[in-house]
């Protein structure tokens, strides 16, 4: 009977109600990319751009997938090698650098050129993506660091509410606000917090004095120039500082610091202005910053920064998602998209790459962006004079600086000052040689 009440026309229909569903089903292009931000608040604000991108342009399906910084290079390398990598990815200089001589990537010279007269990227941005005559990412948001301080300790313990301006003044600021509070015997307040654990923080702590006293790692010829009166200075001014932070900081990396410094445990200190979400949560605001200082005499008052961008596989030609890709990243640094993207993933702490998107009210009315205003102008101040160690001669001019960045080097500088209470020449003189090991 069932055969029998089944008609040819009826079998058409649903034979092309299944053909035309196929049809919808390959029309749909899917494409994956990689990131490295695993809190659920920076996942979200990715999905919401996600989102938008996708009701432009319908038939197109963007996958986000979350790599953890601690596998981002191993797992990049092996997907190269095995081509199962995804159509882009978000990255830093030195994942560029070794994406790049692992062959896995496409240069975006064009793209880069087309979005910079069309947005204004900061040049201090666009810098470390430039080597071997092209640009091998896009620019999209920065991390520049400041110096943060508690308004509240300067005027209790130094009797200003001036920040510092000089290195010479933190280290006196420092010493004052080191205390016990409640005459136990034990401190409560350290006056800074920086660290010396073998960690990119600490790698991120020293470059900001660094290249604050004027340290380049190579000259503009790619020579190793690391060793200098510059460097020198800096480490000893660091070791020096060391002594008003907390022992315990020889082993922290970000989430004890930033406990610490939300805790009010810390004075002053070196660090991105992101950590305001934790103080906007906590209802404090006793927190401000001023850009990273200078040696009293020399230096060239810059800072550390870093570049997040976007990188393209070469597997994408073959796929057939490569103009897909392009446009989704121009979609992206529209300075109303932008501006979301950055002030929703992280606010203070991931800054836009181009002047017009930190000028739009989609920044500047976000709550936590707003609440705290004058640190993100001082942040965006910040972001226009930076660089990150290998690349401030304005590009990279020597790739090994990937391995050097990638073997913690100048964090193992720090703990041999610090911890091993080698003098700043000694361990700068260790550190030039094992980053010759690097460049053979």
């Amino acid at each position: 009977m069932f055969k029998k009440n089944f008609s040819l026309p009826f079998l058409v229909i649903i034979v092309s109600l299944l053909l035309g569903g196929m049809a919808l089903a390959q029309d749909v292009t899917e494409v994956t990319f990689w990131h490295h931000e695993a809190p659920a608040h920076r996942v979200k604000a990715i999905e919401e751009v996600l989102n938008m991108f996708e009701e432009e342009h319908p038939g197109v399906d963007i996958k986000q997938e979350v790599v953890s910084w601690g596998d981002a290079y191993a797992k990049t390398l092996s997907a190269i090698r095995s081509n199962t990598v995804p159509d882009f990815q978000f990255d830093l200089p030195e994942l560029n650098i070794v994406a790049n001589q692992a062959g896995g990537i496409l240069p975006v010279t064009d793209l880069v050129k087309e979005l910079d007269e069309k947005h204004n990227i900061l040049d201090s941005q666009m810098a470390p993506y430039n080597y071997d005559g092209e640009y091998w990412g896009v620019p999209v948001w920065t991390m520049p660091f400041v110096l943060l301080y508690r308004p509240s300790y300067l005027e209790k313990y130094v009797g200003t509410s001036e920040p510092p301006e000089t290195w010479e003044e933190v280290l006196e600021y420092a010493k004052k606000m080191t205390v016990d509070t409640d005459n136990d015997g034990e401190t409560d307040i350290y006056g800074i917090g920086i660290t010396a654990s073998d960690s990119l923080l600490t790698q991120e702590m020293i470059w900001a004095v660094m290249s604050s006293y004027g340290t380049n790692v190579f000259d503009e010829e790619g020579n190793l120039v690391f060793d200098s009166p510059e460097t020198v200075k800096a480490l000893e001014m660091y070791k020096k500082l060391f002594k008003y932070t907390s022992s315990s900081a020889t082993g922290w990396s970000w989430g004890e610091f930033e406990m610490n410094l939300a805790a009010g445990n810390l004075a002053m200190a070196p660090y991105f202005g992101g950590i305001q979400r934790r103080f906007y949560e906590a209802k404090d605001f006793d927190i401000a910053a001023t850009t990273i200082p200078v040696p009293a005499a020399g230096g060239r008052g810059t800072t550390i920064s870093y570049p997040n961008g976007i990188h393209i596989f070469k597997a994408t030609r073959e796929r057939g998602t490569y103009e897909i890709v392009k446009e989704f990243i121009k979609f992206l640094m529209q300075p109303e998209i932008l501006a979301r993207f950055t002030a929703g993933q992280e606010p203070g702490s991931f800054v836009p790459v181009t002047e017009d998107a930190a000028k739009v009210p989609e920044f500047w009315n976000n709550s936590i962006v707003s609440a705290y205003e004058d640190i993100n102008k001082v942040t965006l101040k910040a972001a226009k004079k930076s660089n990150v160690y290998g690349f401030a001669t304005g590009k990279a001019v020597n790739l090994s600086i990937g391995k050097i960045s990638g073997a913690n080097l100048f964090a193992k500088i720090v703990q041999k000052a610090v911890v091993e209470d080698l003098t700043p020449q000694e361990a700068i003189d260790w550190g030039e040689e094992e980053m010759k090991k690097y460049m053979q």
